[in-house]
């Protein structure tokens, strides 16, 4: 959960950085990157489009996954859930994992595929 907090932190700072820089999918879109001067700014913004909706699903899942994992912290703590019955915490760590793996794919294909000039 720490890193997942530490991905929404990264992730701020990133939407504030886009955002200050207007590589915000719409009316205000303004592609101007002297690195990548050969880019059309109309694929420009179908990057930054599902950038924002994938990043931003992601993260809406991570937030989804950190408050279950409180929730099941808060229903070991009221003896709710034991090793006898341990269904939750299986089930959650399956949801937790997979959005984890998700990230694995992700981040590649968003920050480290076609870098190059």
């Amino acid at each position: 959960m720490v890193l997942g907090s530490v991905f929404l932190g990264v992730k701020y700072v990133e939407y504030s950085d886009k955002w200050h820089h207007h590589l915000v999918p719409g009316d205000s879109f303004a592609w101007n990157d002297p690195a990548f001067p050969h880019l059309d700014p109309g694929h420009a913004k179908i990057f930054f489009s599902y950038y924002f909706v994938m990043t931003g699903m992601h993260a809406f899942h991570m937030i989804i996954g950190a408050g279950i994992m409180i929730w099941m912290i808060i229903k070991v703590r009221r003896n709710e859930i034991s090793a006898s019955y341990s269904t939750p915490i299986e089930l959650s760590g399956l949801y937790w994992h997979f959005v984890d793996i998700v990230w694995i794919f992700l981040f590649p294909l968003l920050y480290l595929i076609g870098r190059h000039h």
